[in-house]
């Protein structure tokens, strides 16, 4: 059995190109008009096998009917590129269907059923098939007969796929969103441009693990005589508590002369036990003007029952050691659009704290860049 091309006319008398399965063609080139109602017929058949590394919006919906696949059909995709959309993964059933499987890698455009085999270019989606109309890229591939010996060696191919490959259980639904967003965000050059050296947020989005216990801190406000006061005191009564008191006498007058702009004041508790001993400050001043500073912290304490301080120095040899060779001021501009947004979306707060660069990447994956 194989593939053969007919024509019929639209509604505006246009010639539209559409597919059947006939017999006797063993091989057939598909192109970029023919690939995609190739592939929509074939995965109609049974025992359905794909390996498609990025799974789009209405995938589901648009291949399987009711948009649901169908139980015995085996799905491999790839979640660590951030090309699979994690809501068409829930259509297809994650974190609960077993048939459902990532490889970490994988750049395969394959798909295998009882009509046949198509390998080519186009990922499960609008772009690389065309759901609502002609697919978005230009696209090719080519039909196999499944009494082929491409074919069976295809299926043994996927089968051994199959075995290096694992569940996406809730953990790695999680992952592929966190992918999803800093894809997203635009710092792995989906969104047409690549990350900006300069830019500590692109940096963030495409390598969160290289921030590895590193936070990021936002804040807009300004502590006081008091605050410091009150928190110095804090300390030292803290200390004072101790069986052996582990302030000397410098730290304890450093605490009550330490600069007002290296303390975080007014914290949440959740802040407080979450912040990390080394962190970036984007500060935004009274003209809205925000800067970049690199600290270590240096003493933290609960003044209240919500309320926490945090007493910082500046860590001059942080931002080199995280691989920035410009200054801090290039890395604002750089970063400038995204962080109006942030600082907007804080407002309210005046303040946000994350204790890590995935977190971080996460919530940038969520701002509207185009705005």
């Amino acid at each position: 059995m194989g593939v053969a091309q007919c024509t019929l006319c639209n509604a505006r008398g246009a010639i539209s190109t559409t597919w059947m399965l006939v017999e006797n063609v063993v091989a057939r080139f598909l192109d970029d008009e023919e690939l995609g109602p190739a592939i929509r017929e074939l995965v109609k058949g049974g025992d359905l096998r794909c390996a498609v590394a990025f799974w789009g919006k209405d995938a589901a919906r648009t291949l399987f009917p009711g948009g649901k696949p169908p139980t015995d059909a085996r799905l491999i995709c790839d979640i660590a590129m951030g090309g699979t959309n994690p809501y068409e993964l829930e259509a297809l059933g994650a974190p609960d269907n077993s048939n459902l499987l990532h490889l970490k890698g994988l750049h395969a455009k394959v798909y295998i059923s009882d009509r046949g085999l198509i390998v080519g270019s186009a990922n499960a989606s609008n772009n690389g098939i065309g759901f609502l109309n002609v697919a978005g890229l230009v696209e090719a591939g080519t039909f196999h007969d499944p009494g082929s010996d491409v074919f069976d060696r295809t299926v043994a191919w996927f089968e051994s796929l199959w075995k290096r490959s694992r569940l996406i259980d809730v953990f790695q639904l999680e992952l592929a969103r966190d992918n999803w967003k800093r894809r997203k965000a635009g710092a792995s050059g989906s969104s047409g441009r690549s990350a900006d050296p300069t830019s500590l947020l692109d940096h963030v989005v495409s390598d969160p693990a290289s921030f590895r216990g590193v936070g990021f801190v936002f804040t807009s406000g300004t502590s006081t005589v008091a605050h410091r006061k009150e928190a110095a005191g804090a300390f030292i009564k803290e200390d004072d508590g101790r069986d052996e008191p582990l302030l000397s006498k410098r730290t304890r007058k450093a605490l009550r002369l330490w600069p007002l702009g290296n303390i975080f004041s007014d914290w949440s508790s959740e802040d407080i036990s979450a912040w990390p001993q080394r962190f970036v400050c984007a500060h935004e001043g009274g003209r809205g003007g925000v800067s970049y500073w690199f600290y270590e912290r240096s003493h933290s304490i609960l003044v209240g029952h919500d309320r926490g301080m945090v007493f910082a120095t500046q860590a001059g040899d942080l931002r080199r050691s995280l691989g920035f060779l410009h200054g801090r001021k290039t890395m604002v501009e750089a970063d400038a659009p995204r962080l109006r947004l942030i600082f907007e979306k804080v407002d309210h707060e005046g303040r946000r704290l994350f204790e890590s660069g995935n977190t971080l990447a996460s919530f940038l994956g969520d701002l509207d860049l185009s705005a």
